[in-house]
């Protein structure tokens, strides 16, 4: 290697937009920041500036265009570097994979608009940590390069601070781990050069320093400029430039193409501040929410407007992503920012889910107004808005006593209790739907018998059954202490069966330097037995009521006659401080494997017992002992807005609650008699699900039925009339079942629409894909793991082609 060595200096400003302030402090943060490395550029020629997040620029450009404009000027000049090229510099263990796309196609997009150019750098130095899968959704957003801090060295042991990181589908980016940090102080900024140096890999001449101001903004000093000036060669044999994280790359690349070996790492970026991913439930349920609700609203919007002519309020539905992606700020998501950075998160979800509900219930009602509902009884449209058919229970306020099917067989019906005290009825059935469609129901003043067999279904007294499964609750906690899976023969739960624990948990926001919350200081408890709140022909569930201290929890337990899963609801109130509540699941399931959804994939873990990030399903996979062989199957836990899971010796356990102070940051100490403000205090309500299962949880398709569980039905009223839908209408179809299309959009360009699925099971598989109304039918050879993104142009040549993540043509 040649021995002259060049440590590329950095002038960046962190600045986090909201953390121990509100947005608008950090909209002033971004104003002094952005003016002061402005002015730094007309004092130093050689001095460039780096930052990432194209919400700052447009934040500013509301305010100070002109700043903006002279900020143009220094791009194109090259001394003023785009890096990140998404909104904001997000989580990325909680927003879902189509979350971290629309960060990238929102920020690009405005980057070329404003400035000409968009980012080729992703840039996430602050965030907690990053999921395997990201590199490839990278690459599909023109990022090819990467640069993070955390986990950093003592967190997570790699091969060097320059590596390949390559996602399971092969994509790659060659990435920059951060030595120290991305901040300095006017004094230290010798010191830190060292330091940077001495972490240099021996592999690549090259390296990177970072310096200026951080967090609150502030960027490069003239002090921090004027002493990397001064600073001659640094130990061992670097000579220190002022440069950007282009320039970098530029050279690292350069190496490798004349035989440096980088080393490759295919794994996770895990683990920094593990309690981040239980903090302040209040704004995961929102972020959750708001992001199914907005993919909903879209799948719908496309098939009005391409089957009914409705125009499709695309323009109003970037801008509610770009709230929601907003929120998704690593500082406000993860739950560490101070109490009213909540206000301002929720009335961004508010914000944005208001706008996708306008748009899902204007699209549903263009629809049912071009069905044909003339038929015997109120016509009830029931609404599937994933791309397969599906099978799934819909609760119908003010619904019929009885319902039948446009063909006329009767449906099993149930009344429930419904949302209001007045003598209202909430009709409740289980319905087969057609793929991303509708179906017309009939609703009669009688429930006739259903036309198919009754199934099994029963409740007595802490017992519930049906046809795959024999429920048995415990008469100490009220949760089941046996599940028997009637298919396997096995017996799922090991003792004491499922249980509501109770954790000592004294950690800051942030849990630094906590593995794992296991310090168990008790467990809910049951207040009275076990009361039948529901037994009829569609489902049976059974209530409990719990106690731990001064909290209280009631429990429902449902099973359902045509459906083999079991549903569970929590209610809590919740008063307790420093501690954490985790639902636990001991299995008899031995050698089992442990996969975990992340964004746009799933990965596999040891049973360790500690804390990891993970979306909405778990599952744990192995075989269990019964009728004299070992019988291959599992047990999936699906969740609506719980990220913190561990596994350890056969159990599967989820952090529903967390009740550190807001913004508690170690090694600060919490003083004695000081009214703090703790986390998650107050009433919760949590729905999840189990789905026992034969084989794997790719046999069981789990990633489809976690899809169901976050996506109800939805129904409209209509009245009678003819229409050109029909009955029975389906617009987008996507096989086969490990295939996952969630996301159905209008083009960015006004111009067809885009439909983007990622295959889920590690295979390779023959896709297809079929727009029935418009005559569209096409196939595509997805590899292992791949996200794939199609645009379909109806009426133009070619009608489908697929794109990237930008929605440009592909290679």
């Amino acid at each position: 290697m040649d021995k002259k060595r060049t440590l590329h200096a950095i002038g960046n400003a962190h600045i986090d937009p909201v953390w121990l302030w509100r947005w608008p402090e950090g909209l002033e943060t971004i104003r002094a920041t952005f003016r002061s490395a402005l002015d730094r550029m007309k004092e130093y020629g050689d001095f460039v500036f780096t930052c990432s997040s194209s919400a700052f620029y447009s934040m500013l450009d509301a305010v100070e265009p002109e700043m903006v404009d002279e900020i143009r000027i220094r791009v194109q000049e090259g001394r003023w570097e785009l890096v990140g090229g998404w909104w904001v510099e997000p989580d990325v263990n909680v927003p879902c994979g189509e979350s971290l796309v629309r960060q990238g196609l929102y920020g690009q997009r405005y980057l070329q608009d404003r400035f000409g150019k968009r980012a080729r750098i992703g840039y996430n130095p602050d965030t907690f940590g990053h999921p395997s899968t990201l590199p490839q959704i990278l690459r599909s957003l023109g990022l090819t390069r990467y640069v993070f801090m955390r986990p950093g060295t003592h967190e997570k042991e790699l091969p060097g601070h320059i590596f390949r990181w390559m996602a399971p589908d092969g994509s790659e980016v060659l990435t920059l781990r951060i030595a120290r940090s991305y901040a300095t102080w006017p004094e230290d900024i010798g010191e830190h050069v060292r330091a940077c140096a001495a972490e240099a890999p021996a592999y690549v001449r090259d390296y990177a320093v970072f310096y200026g101001v951080g967090n609150h903004g502030g960027g490069p000093t003239k002090t921090n400029i004027e002493s990397l000036h001064a600073t001659g060669e640094v130990e061992p044999g670097f000579g220190v430039k002022l440069s950007s994280l282009a320039e970098f790359f530029a050279r690292v690349e350069e190496e490798m193409q004349a035989g440096a070996s980088v080393p490759v790492v295919c794994d996770e970026l895990q683990h920094h501040a593990r309690g981040c991913y239980s903090a302040h439930s209040g704004v995961k349920e929102g972020n959750s929410r708001t992001e199914r609700l907005l993919m909903m609203a879209e799948r719908m919007a496309v098939m009005a407007k391409f089957t009914c002519g409705l125009p499709a309020p695309s323009e109003e539905l970037a801008e509610a992503w770009q709230a929601l992606l907003f929120s998704q700020f690593h500082d406000i998501l993860a739950g560490t920012s101070l109490p009213e950075a909540y206000e301002d998160a929720r009335d961004a979800h508010g914000f944005a889910s208001h706008i996708a509900s306008r748009a899902l219930h204007a699209a549903l009602q263009k629809l049912a107004g071009q069905a044909d509902t003339r038929g015997d009884g109120e016509a009830i449209l029931l609404f599937n808005t994933l791309p397969w058919a599906v099978r799934m229970p819909v609760e119908i306020e003010r619904g019929p006593a009885g319902v039948r099917a446009s063909d006329g067989q009767a449906v099993a019906t149930q009344v429930v209790q419904s949302s209001v005290t007045t003598k209202q009825r909430r009709t409740c059935v289980v319905a087969e739907l057609p793929p991303m469609g509708f179906r017309v129901f009939y609703g009669t003043a009688q429930a006739d018998p259903p036309s198919e067999p009754a199934g099994e279904l029963s409740a007595a007294d802490g017992v519930l059954q049906n046809a795959w499964h024999n429920l048995k609750l415990s008469s100490t906690t009220g949760l089941p202490d046996e599940l028997y899976d009637r298919r396997s023969s096995a017996q799922l739960l090991r003792q004491p069966g499922m249980r509501l624990a109770v954790m000592h948990d004294p950690s800051d926001t942030w849990s630094h330097g906590v593995p794992a919350f296991r310090d168990e200081v008790g467990e809910f408890r049951m207040s009275g037995g076990p009361v039948i709140e529901e037994s009829g022909p569609v489902r049976v569930s059974l209530r409990t009521h719990m106690v731990f201290g001064d909290s209280a929890a009631i429990h429902r337990l449902r099973l359902y006659r045509d459906l083999p899963v079991i549903d569970g609801k929590l209610s809590i109130t919740w008063l307790e401080r420093q501690k954490a509540l985790k639902l636990c699941i001991p299995t008899s399931i031995c050698d089992a494997e442990v996969a975990y959804e992340v964004p746009y994939g799933s990965i596999t873990r040891p049973q360790d017992g500690e804390e990891h990030p993970g979306q909405h399903w778990a599952d744990m996979s192995g075989g269990v002992q019964a009728a004299g062989s070992v019988v291959p199957c599992g047990l999936a836990l699906l969740t609506e807005s719980q990220y913190g899971y561990d596994a350890m010796d056969g159990e599967l356990r989820v952090t529903l609650l967390r009740s550190p102070v807001y913004a508690h940051h170690d090694p600060t100490q919490l003083e004695a008699g000081v009214a703090y403000r703790y986390m998650d205090q107050g009433e919760h309500v949590i729905r999840y699900r189990l789905v026992p299962h034969l084989g794997t949880w790719r046999d069981a398709d789990i990633p489809r039925r976690a899809a169901e569980f976050l996506t109800p039905a939805l129904w409209v009223k209509e009245y009678a009339h003819s229409g050109p839908l029909g009955a029975e209408f389906s617009f987008l179809e996507v096989l086969p079942a490990n295939v996952v299309a969630m996301v159905c959009k209008t083009a960015e360009d006004g111009d067809g629409f885009v439909v983007r699925a990622v295959e889920t099971h590690g295979e390779l598989t023959e896709a297809t894909f079929a727009v029935k109304p418009l005559g569209i039918q096409w196939t595509a050879m997805l590899t292992p793991y791949k996200i794939a993104t199609f645009r379909i142009r109806p009426g133009l040549s070619p009608q489908v082609r697929e794109v990237n993540a930008l929605e440009e043509p592909t290679a």
